[in-house]
Parts: C-alpha cells; sequence; structure tokens
C-alpha cells in the first residue's frame, strides 16, 4: 500500500518516496531513512492543549513512518527570539513575545513569583518555558524530545531541537547576501524585507498573486523608496538594541520572522 500525502504546491495527493529508499521497490519506507522537520512551539509562554495538537500531529506521522519500516530523523525547533505581538499583520508589528514574557516575569518577580533567577534576562526565561514545554512533551511522549534527551552533550541536542538565538551569524549571513542580490531592502520603516517582486514565483503556494496581496496588506512593507510593497516578508526591524540584536552592514536589527 503506497503512501500518499497532499501536495499543497499541486493540489493533489501524491506518493511519498523518500530520499533515500529501503531496498524494496513496492515498500520503499521498510529501510529508508526519511528527514522529517516541524516546527516547534514559540516559547514565551506555557503551551496549551490547542498548541500541542500540531505537536502531537508531527509525532504521529512519525509513528507511522517507522511503522511502515522508516528510521525517522526529527528535527523541531525552539522558538526563543522572533514571533512577534502581532504577527498576523502584514509588517509583524508590536514587540517580540519574549520580551512581553519578560515584562510580565518581571512583574511576578515583584510579587516574589518568579520561577527564574532573573527575570530580566530574555534567555533565562526562554529557558524555563522550553523546559515546561519539555516536561509536558515527556507526558505525551513526543519521540523528538525523547530522541534530545537521549543525547550526551549540548551539542547534540542542538541539532534535534535548534534555537535561533544559537544560529544568529547564520541569520546575518542570510539576509547580508539577500541585501546584496537585490532579494531584500530596507523600508522607510527601517524593517528589512524580501522583495517579492524579485521572485516570479511567490504566491504559487498560497494560491495568491501579487495584485491580490496588495488588496489585502496592512501597508507596512515598504519598499525602499517609500512606496507601498504588498506581501513584504519581515526579516529583521531596527528598534532598540537587544542583546539578541543582529548587527548587519545596514545597522542594529531585532530578528523577526518572515511569513
Amino acid at each position: 500500500m503506497p503512501t500518499e500525502f497532499y501536495n499543497t504546491l499541486r493540489h493533489d495527493l501524491e506518493r511519498f518516496t523518500p530520499l533515500a529508499s529501503g531496498p524494496d521497490a513496492a515498500n520503499p519506507l521498510a529501510g529508508a531513512t526519511v528527514l522529517l522537520y516541524t516546527c516547534g512551539p514559540t516559547v514565551y509562554d506555557y503551551a496549551h492543549i490547542g498548541n500541542f495538537r500540531a505537536f502531537l500531529f508531527a509525532d504521529i506521522l512519525r509513528r507511522y513512518l517507522e511503522f511502515r519500516g522508516a528510521t525517522v530523523r526529527h528535527v523541531m525547533n525552539m522558538t526563543d527570539v522572533g514571533h512577534m505581538t502581532d504577527d498576523a499583520l502584514a509588517d509583524a508589528a508590536g514587540q517580540d513575545k519574549l520580551e512581553v514574557a519578560v515584562a510580565r516575569m518581571r512583574e511576578s518577580k515583584k510579587a516574589g513569583k518568579a520561577p527564574v533567577e532573573n527575570p530580566n534576562d530574555p534567555r533565562q526565561v526562554a529557558q524555563y518555558f522550553i523546559e515546561a514545554f519539555k516536561d509536558d512533551a515527556r507526558l505525551l511522549r513526543l519521540k523528538v524530545v525523547s530522541d534530545a534527551d537521549a543525547q550526551v552533550d549540548d551539542a547534540a541536542r542542538e541539532r534535534i531541537m535548534p534555537r535561533p538565538t544559537r544560529h544568529i551569524p547564520e541569520f546575518i549571513a542570510m539576509i547580508q547576501t539577500l541585501l546584496e542580490k537585490k532579494h531584500a531592502y530596507v523600508g522607510a520603516d527601517g524593517v528589512v524585507y524580501f522583495d517579492v517582486s524579485s521572485f516570479s514565483e511567490y504566491g504559487r503556494l498560497s494560491g495568491n498573486s501579487l495584485e491580490q496581496l496588495s488588496h489585502g496588506g496592512g501597508g507596512g512593507a515598504q519598499s525602499a523608496g517609500g512606496q507601498a510593497q504588498p506581501g513584504g516578508l519581515f526579516f529583521v526591524e531596527a528598534r532598540r538594541a537587544p542583546p539578541d540584536a543582529l548587527e548587519l552592514a545596514v545597522g542594529r536589527r531585532i530578528p523577526g520572522l518572515a511569513h
């Protein structure tokens, strides 16, 4: 029985064939190695049952692939910087969600209830919520967390559950390259955006066009000349310079997630 997944790009079911298939052509999953990347939590608060729906779905998918005979190498990130409070808006406005968590933890400290030593340190706050997430994930027996727990050092665990703040140099290099190749620009608002007009296939996955996006955009994305740029993807923002700011050629910027 073949394994099929819905291909969002092609809008159709498609047979899944691993890049490293097993020896049996009739059952390519048997003996195969499957690489699986899934998005993990943004660690600014406790994960609730609705959050865990996505993580459980990924775990069930992994277990099915293993049931079919595949070895699954599963990676799930732990987002400890970059998600803004108004992520739904085109320009990703608001504060970094971890900054909000720090402020909330600071108030708890005043009431004598903060569970971290220094509530002003975003890394301590992130670490606290990472551990809280992992505790809950262990109760639900998420295998990716079990994989990380089985590792003997932090470097090995990082390869399974990586954190954005530990890969800042890679982000800098990527954004610098996009700026140099004119695929990104600094808007009049000081934010670095991806120039969607430089990528002819932009919108194909979602079924949108630049014309459609221009009617629904929030108007926050602007070109270097100050013109409205529909659908611009938010990379980094120039506001203040916290410890996790990126040192780019265009100045210090706060990291954000393109969406």
